[in-house]
């Protein structure tokens, strides 16, 4: 009976351990469908008051990855560049989703030829990211012609056709950002 009691209070603890968690998981997982509701309702202010509560509170979980992708698109569609260039570059860096990277690319691609006067560094970034594009990477490996897809946590759909001259990016099926060697 004595050995009982020990047995009992570690499994209390796991249990109470494993219910935290989904507190925790539960509540991310309602700010990220709150904050992907408020994009739906065209309340952008909100959705990214939602996500940087996201990426505060919970920095390290996959979905942090999205809400800064999330961000850096709030921030470029309010013509907020040094912002959107920071957010973005994280993305490029750091995001575990392949193709989220090559998007955050395109961004800062677009950006820098957005900008009137780009500095010497950042046309050189301009250079060494279009490279990257037409480098034979896993991702960007072409026969004649290839179509990726990704739609970001602002619900925005991106379309990228790789061909041999160029490569085209679409948002939303406009164009983006055209690219050539």
């Amino acid at each position: 009976m004595k050995k009982m009691g020990p047995t009992l209070i570690f499994i209390a603890g796991l249990i109470v351990i494993f219910c935290a968690q989904d507190l925790y998981a539960g509540e991310l997982g309602a700010r990220y469908r709150e904050a992907i509701r408020c994009i739906k309702l065209k309340q952008p202010d909100f959705a990214f008051m939602g996500f940087r509560s996201i990426v505060r509170d919970f920095p390290d979980n996959p979905l942090a990855e999205r809400a800064i992708f999330a961000m850096a698109e709030y921030y470029y569609d309010n013509k907020m560049y040094y912002d959107a260039i920071k957010n973005f570059t994280l993305c490029a860096k750091d995001c575990s989703d392949l193709k989220a990277n090559v998007i955050a690319k395109a961004y800062l691609l677009k950006i820098i030829k957005e900008i009137k006067d780009p500095s010497l560094e950042e046309k050189e970034m301009f250079e060494d990211m279009k490279k990257e594009f037409f480098s034979k990477s896993v991702f960007l490996i072409f026969s004649e012609y290839k179509k990726t897809s990704y739609i970001s946590a602002s619900l925005n759909k991106f379309k990228i056709r790789h061909q041999a001259g160029n490569v085209d990016v679409y948002r939303n099926d406009q164009p983006f950002l055209t690219l050539e060697p």
